[in-house]
């Protein structure tokens, strides 16, 4: 990939102290943004990310925030404007926290009404914080990342399936509403990525799911970055409301 592709872009990342986050936030660099990761509480995790950003001749800053939370968000996006300007690329990878496959017989309302509110509020709250600056600059690039799940949904992962399907329904409302302003908002959609979350799957079940996707392996944190480095770049400029499979070939469509 060109390793100036995103070059002059400011780019928010949310949850990038590890995983995807983390490993978009360095592929984002290498390509030339400035980078602002942020983290929740893992201060050192993220001080790593920067500093294997700067060890690699980027530019990156870690920025603590509860995106969920307008007054930490509005923050976080007023911090990253003083140092660079106007954010005009915002990844949504923070999502609503730690999950347990749970068949619906084991779970209440309340549940579904706890994921889907912390799934909207860690997107429609940076959302909110950075589009006046996208607004006054006329072009800006919203990222979030889903789940095949929501898509293709497998017995005991309801919780993920229904509130990754309404961030995705959120993203093409955006999508209509902003594209006139020379702002884009894309979904990718990811498979089972292979790291810490993918524990929640035990062995022989990560073993039947490699078997169904045609490429047979679990997707990693940067076959993900490498997807949103190229949609978050001008080279995807008349892509909009769109979602992007990066599967395997688990779903097709």
């Amino acid at each position: 990939m060109t390793p100036s592709i995103l070059a002059d872009k400011v780019a928010i990342i949310t949850g990038a102290s590890r995983g995807i986050g983390a490993q978009t936030a360095q592929r984002f660099a290498q390509c030339g943004a400035k980078v602002a990761v942020n983290y929740l509480r893992n201060h050192t995790a993220a001080e790593a990310v920067v500093g294997a950003i700067a060890d690699a001749g980027g530019d990156a800053i870690a920025v603590p925030a509860d995106v969920r939370d307008p007054d930490a968000a509005a923050s976080m996006v007023a911090a990253v404007t003083k140092q660079w300007g106007p954010p005009d690329t915002l990844v949504l990878n923070a999502d609503a926290g730690g999950f347990r496959p749970t068949p619906v017989m084991g779970l209440d309302f309340a549940a579904y009404e706890s994921r889907l509110v912390d799934e909207m509020k860690a997107a429609f709250t940076p959302v909110k914080a950075v589009l006046p600056g996208m607004l006054d600059k006329g072009h800006g690039s919203i990222l979030a990342i889903s789940s095949a799940l929501c898509r293709a949904p497998v017995p005991g992962f309801s919780l993920l399936a229904v509130s990754k399907g309404a961030l995705e329904a959120f993203v093409r409302a955006l999508a209509v509403e902003l594209g006139p302003h020379g702002i884009r908002v894309n979904t990718i959609e990811a498979s089972m990525i292979q790291d810490e979350n993918s524990s929640v799957v035990d062995d022989e079940q990560q073993k039947e799911l490699r078997e169904w996707i045609p490429l047979r392996r679990l997707g990693r944190p940067d076959d993900i970055a490498g997807t949103a480095t190229l949609i978050a770049s001008d080279l995807a400029g008349f892509v909009n409301g769109a979602s992007i499979p990066v599967n395997g070939g688990q779903v097709l469509y």
